[in-house]
């Protein structure tokens, strides 16, 4: 091979050694990308009311975008308390409100909403965002035999499209006696 002439074999060695260091081939790792939308826990100021005797008797999850349906919804939470707590304000412009019913269990047991966020939900043909929440069950350490309807109710960032729930159930941590 004659000086300044480039065989197949060494013109594509050199352009793979190009592309490896100009793509981070070389020196330093890239950075892996940020989560493009990370599920936040939900501040323990996000939740509005709990209660384990609970107006709902059924396992439900409602979420609430407009002043009606929040009077309606707090008037059922609340249904079974002698003297109902005043209704918190909602502004219904930045917030959306989410009750979460657990239906019939045991004293001890409780529902949460862990966390939300917004994440990009893909399909062969579209993508859509959607707003998650995480809504655990956690089984007490039993006991008693009672029945209790255990619900929660909290303030999240309003979100106009949909609204998509990952149940979870949990066993709580329970001392043995000896």
């Amino acid at each position: 091979m004659a000086f300044g002439t480039l065989n197949l074999r060494t013109l594509s060695a050199a352009i793979l050694a190009i592309l490896l260091l100009g793509c981070g081939g070389g020196g330093e790792p890239p950075t892996p990308p940020a989560p493009e939308n990370p599920m936040l826990p939900l501040p323990s100021s996000a939740v509005l009311y709990y209660d384990d005797r609970g107006g709902i008797t059924e396992s439900s999850l409602v979420v609430v975008r407009s002043e009606g349906d929040w009077v309606e919804e707090w008037d059922r939470a609340t249904s079974r308390r002698a003297e109902p707590p005043p209704r918190p304000e909602i502004d219904f412009e930045t917030h959306m409100v989410l009750v979460a019913a657990a239906g019939r269990m045991s004293p001890g047991d409780r529902i949460q909403v862990d966390s939300a966020g917004v994440r990009t939900e893909r399909t062969t043909e579209d993508e859509e965002e959607v707003f998650e929440v995480i809504v655990r069950t956690v089984e007490g350490c039993g006991g008693m035999v009672a029945d209790i309807h255990p619900l929660t109710i909290v303030r999240l960032p309003r979100f106009a499209g949909r609204v998509s729930f990952v149940e979870r159930t949990a066993q709580a941590e329970c001392d043995e006696l000896p």
